[in-house]
């Protein structure tokens, strides 16, 4: 299969590249407008939530909190406009702080106190669930959700040129804030991480911890920042879960996205740019559950419309698994070459490397 795989690498890349763009043009132009929508403004936790998980990754640490610092996003974006009363905004702020905060005592618990990072994120991620239902409760007096006409949620934006734009205009236009800012931070992302020093030495970490150290890089340091900035990041997409969609919190309202965006990371190969199309590919799955569950006369059962998007996560994982497989295949196979040619070059009495 391997073999076949390198014999035929271009004319399966070129069908790939078509095939791409086939789906990409029925998606564009044969599924209905609203729900092209939908599956923008849905696809923004997952875009948030996997930057978050690849720059703590790129740093060398695999975030598996990433649920739980999503949750106290949605939480702290709520319980802020309900004390409050400002500008939306102010929600998303405080979210992002939030998120911040919770990464950066999550980078202390586990680079300074040395906790293990698996039973530290789980233990993170139930003690948030759990927090957030008991705050909610104790000071608000909520049940499963805390809602008030006073906790406004996110305007939408109509973008001054693109809005004018046939059709395009009425996909790309008309979302809220953080949906455009999910955006812009892919590009922040990739330019830190592609085009700067700090970015430079940030996957210099990843890659072998040793030999950055040697080179005078602060591994501590540049973890601490990475694991900070990935829980502002979680906050955010957390905000727009609670004041983006519905202007409101609900218990446990993560739903696993969190965990979606790990793999949706895993799947881009730690991209930001194939990250964000990933995620587009979750949002439109999600939003098309929403879709046919909309379509009764359809006749599909309710459990399955609303395991759609579980089905495309199961899906990533899969091919996440086979391409590592088929990864460590093809260095088996490169270092069994190799050695091979090194016993052929000893019984001629060369010596190896020459």
């Amino acid at each position: 299969m391997i073999g076949f795989l390198e014999t035929y690498q271009r004319p399966l890349r070129i069908v790939g590249i078509v095939a791409g763009i086939a789906v990409l043009l029925f998606i564009l132009f044969g599924l209905p407008i609203n729900l092209l929508q939908s599956s923008i403004r849905l696809a923004t936790p997952y875009v948030l939530g996997s930057l978050a998980a690849l720059v703590a990754s790129r740093a060398g640490v695999l975030n598996l909190a990433i649920d739980g610092k999503m949750l106290v996003g949605a939480f702290v974006a709520v319980a802020v406009l309900f004390q409050t009363g400002y500008d939306p905004i102010v929600g998303v702020i405080a979210a992002t702080a939030a998120g911040g905060v919770m990464g950066l005592i999550f980078a202390i618990l586990y680079l300074r106190i040395r906790i293990n990072l698996i039973i530290l994120a789980l233990a993170v991620n139930l003690f948030i669930s759990n927090a957030t239902v008991y705050f909610m409760r104790t000071l608000y007096g909520a049940f499963g959700t805390l809602a008030d006409p006073s906790i406004q949620g996110l305007p939408t934006i109509e973008l001054p040129i693109i809005s004018g734009i046939p059709y395009l205009g009425q996909i790309l236009s008309g979302h809220n804030i953080v949906v455009y800012l999910s955006w812009i931070m892919v590009v922040v992302v990739w330019v830190i991480l592609f085009r700067t020093q700090f970015g430079r030495h940030l996957r210099a970490v990843g890659e072998n911890k040793a030999a950055a150290e040697s080179v005078g890089i602060n591994i501590t340091r540049v973890q601490i920042f990475a694991l900070t900035v990935s829980g502002m990041l979680a906050g955010m997409a957390g905000s727009f879960l609670s004041i983006g969609v519905l202007s409101q919190f609900v218990e446990n309202m993560t739903s696993g996205r969190g965990w979606t965006a790990i793999t949706v990371s895993l799947f881009a190969f730690e991209q930001p740019v194939p990250a964000f199309f990933t995620s587009l590919f979750f949002g439109l799955s999600e939003a098309l559950s929403f879709y046919l569950q909309g379509r009764p006369e359809l006749q599909l059962p309710p459990d399955l419309l609303l395991a759609l998007p579980q089905f495309a996560t199961i899906l990533a994982l899969v091919l996440v698994a086979l391409r590592i497989r088929a990864s460590e295949l093809l260095k088996r196979r490169d270092f069994a070459a190799q050695f091979g040619q090194e016993l052929d070059k000893l019984r001629r009495g060369q010596l190896a490397g020459d």
